[in-house]
């Protein structure tokens, strides 16, 4: 099971009273505004309303969703979070909410790809794989078409994301882990 990358926040709370979870969690992705459009389609169909291209409303819950910034040559990251409130006062839609996000989520990690790492761009260049941020297909090949384009999570992050090269002599990337115990069946 893929990891999402949470900020700011655990990723649920138990509710021991109404044995309910409470959810935030939030994806980010590199994507052209454009590409949002078909996002925003696919979105259309699993919440209850859309406001202003930026709020995925489902009963008295909320999906957030920002797409992409360009800035010259670098594109900004986007992202899809779901926060659906306190324990103690969390909306009433929530399961529906719940299932809304997984549903983008999933169709963004379906259609996106996660082969990306970061570097510093001040000081050593080290780079590190990156693999709870995900890139459209258009946002790769803006990327690809100009070396000096950027992918940042805002525009003053020393961060700077890039796209990894995968050999066909390097084959698949396959988990390593197992549940079984080296050694023990």
């Amino acid at each position: 099971m893929a990891r999402v990358q949470y900020r700011f926040i655990p990723n649920t709370q138990y509710d021991a009273q109404s044995r309910d979870f409470v959810m935030k969690a939030e994806l980010q992705f590199f994507a052209l505004p454009e590409d949002a459009e078909a996002l925003l389609a696919f979105a259309e169909d699993k919440v209850d309303a859309i406001e202003d291209r930026q709020r995925f409303i489902i009963g008295d819950c909320e999906i957030s969703f920002t797409a992409g910034i360009v800035q010259d040559d670098i594109l900004l990251v986007g992202a899809v979070a779901i926060d659906t409130g306190p324990v103690d006062n969390s909306c009433r839609d929530q399961e529906r909410a719940k299932a809304a996000y997984r549903s983008i989520r999933k169709w963004i990690k379906k259609n996106y790809s996660n082969r990306l790492y970061s570097y510093n761009l001040e000081g050593e260049r080290k780079e590190t794989a990156a693999r709870n941020h995900w890139i459209s297909p258009a946002a790769a090949a803006w990327k690809k078409t100009n070396s000096e384009r950027l992918l940042k999570l805002y525009d003053t992050s020393p961060i700077a994301f890039d796209i990894m090269i995968v050999s066909k002599q390097m084959g698949e990337i396959k988990p390593v882990a197992n549940n079984k115990v080296r050694g023990h069946g």
